[in-house]
């Protein structure tokens, strides 16, 4: 009997929390959605609501309209970018369209700031002669050029829209996520990474 009712209670458990993952969940179909797109910005593509800016390391949140950039541990949401960051040539940065399936991207930046380090394309693209990259789509897996019609439309924009905006913190930060292991510890050195023995032999000689 005791067997029974442990068995019962322990079914009823599951289906409790099956349930409950079932409300909670962080994905989302939002393929329809149309966010709109800042004029430094190359051509939209339907659902997106990311971008990364892999040389200064920083998001944008099409939904909000924010800027998401890491700051003394935590991550920093704001209209404008950063004082720091002021230099920056919006207009002029390599920009990658995130997947439309991602929520909240910064709290994974360990798989971006691995997969596309700051300036990896130019010697990616450059090397294979393609210097009029813009940027990398992730829904269509490959790179995407610029086009005159949307150099000239950024000039046209930049010379006479107003980019002073005042800059502040748009709502409070948000802590990191951190998963361990690649983050803060040693580099495991692999074969290729070691002195050959030819020169280890002419550092002996010297």
């Amino acid at each position: 009997m005791k067997t029974l009712n442990f068995l019962r209670l322990k079914i009823s458990y599951l289906i409790f929390i099956l349930a409950f993952n079932g409300c909670v969940t962080t994905s989302y179909d939002n393929q329809d959605m149309q966010y709109s797109n800042p004029s430094w910005a190359p051509a939209y593509y339907p659902g997106v609501r990311y971008y990364y800016l892999p040389d200064i390391e920083t998001y944008y949140d099409l939904s909000n309209q924010e800027f998401v950039y890491l700051y003394d541990g935590q991550w920093l949401f704001s209209h404008t970018l950063p004082p720091f960051y002021s230099g920056y040539d919006l207009y002029n940065g390599y920009i990658v369209v995130l997947n439309r399936d991602v929520y909240q991207p910064w709290m994974h930046h360990q798989f971006y700031v691995s997969n596309y380090p700051r300036f990896y394309y130019r010697s990616l693209y450059n090397n294979t002669g393609n210097r009029d990259v813009r940027g990398f789509n992730e829904i269509e897996r490959k790179p995407f050029n610029w086009t005159q019609e949307d150099r000239d439309r950024t000039k046209e924009r930049r010379d006479n829209g107003n980019t002073d905006r005042k800059y502040e913190n748009s709502r409070p930060p948000q802590n990191s996520n951190y998963y361990g292991r690649r983050i803060g510890q040693p580099v495991k050195v692999q074969p290729q990474m070691r002195e050959n023995e030819q020169n280890n032999q002419e550092h002996r000689r010297r």
